[in-house]
């Protein structure tokens, strides 16, 4: 009589599900590769050709039911943790579209792994148990590095470097005249006049309409998006139409408008103009003197 000890049953689903599993890395590593092939193309980075190349390898040995799928999709996964560090530290938001993915994956190897050949009793936990610790150590990182931001904005550890200057030739103050602040695009104003104590006690000074909305042509496709320009005693900004509107900061009273005439059919998806770029040149006189309007000095 045989030990069952010396017996290992592999059932329909181990097969199925390893298969499933598998096709689904290949499919996944194939558009991982020919996007990456193409990025490289065009000087990006070789990480998505390499792990994409690697993840069809993967793959195809997992629909086999070989336990070298789980260990070299284990190496793409670490892989992967690297190179995100590398390329944008610990910034969660940041890691997010280069980490789920692959770790979803990683999840739904763990059951799948234990009953793949050529594992070896007790090779599947260990799997298992080294991929626990591979995630609970780059959680670790993860958490230990938000820690020490947080006591850094607290003030508890003093920053290491003191921050670096606004190069911009246009600074924010009475003005906002780039579409981030300044160039630099950092979105600071040193007012402080409203504060934390007074704002809720703001009230509305004006309300000024546009008048440009949408048709039956362009419904459903017009968007709010502009952010106004505060440059000397004007207001600029634009409408989805790329009409380029001029203001009085202190009344809302119109001042000029430059319509460029958008037709509705140059509207295929959205209608939507995000900001205006101001421009200070030494020509402005004589384009005055020559009759042009202001207009002409906004580029959207």
């Amino acid at each position: 009589m045989i030990g069952a000890s010396m017996i290992r049953v592999r059932s329909p689903f181990a097969n199925w599900s390893a298969f499933i599993l598998g096709a689904a890395m290949i499919m996944l590593g194939l558009v991982l590769a020919v996007g990456g092939g193409w990025l490289i193309f065009l000087g990006g980075s070789f990480y998505y050709f390499c792990a994409g190349t690697a993840l069809v390898g993967a793959g195809y040995l997992l629909a086999q039911g070989r336990a070298e799928g789980a260990w070299l999709y284990l190496f793409i996964f670490v892989s992967t943790l690297v190179w995100a560090w590398w390329e944008v530290g610990f910034n969660g938001w940041a890691l997010v579209p280069r980490v789920v993915g692959p770790l979803v994956l990683l999840l739904l190897m763990i059951p799948v792994s234990l009953r793949l050949r050529s594992f070896r009793p007790g090779h599947g936990k260990a799997f298992g148990a080294i991929t626990v610790c591979i995630l609970l150590a780059a959680g670790c990182g993860f958490a230990v590095d938000h820690i020490l931001k947080a006591a850094v904005a607290a003030g508890v550890v003093p920053p290491q470097a003191e921050g670096m200057a606004d190069p911009s030739p246009l600074q924010t103050g009475s003005d906002w005249p780039a579409y981030g602040g300044s160039y630099s695009a950092r979105r600071y104003s040193p007012l402080t006049q409203i504060n934390r104590e007074n704002v809720v006690r703001l009230a509305r000074a004006w309300t000024f309409h546009t008048g440009d909305l949408p048709n039956e042509r362009t419904k459903n496709t017009y968007g709010a998006e502009t952010t106004p320009l505060k440059v000397g005693d004007a207001l600029y900004l634009c409408t989805p139409k790329n009409i380029l509107i001029a203001l009085d900061p202190k009344t809302g009273k119109e001042r000029w408008r430059f319509d460029p005439k958008v037709p509705d059919e140059n509207i295929p998806f959205t209608a939507a103009c995000r900001g205006v770029a101001y421009c200070r040149t030494s020509i402005r006189r004589s384009l005055a003197r020559r009759g042009l309007s202001r207009a002409r000095w906004m580029h959207v």
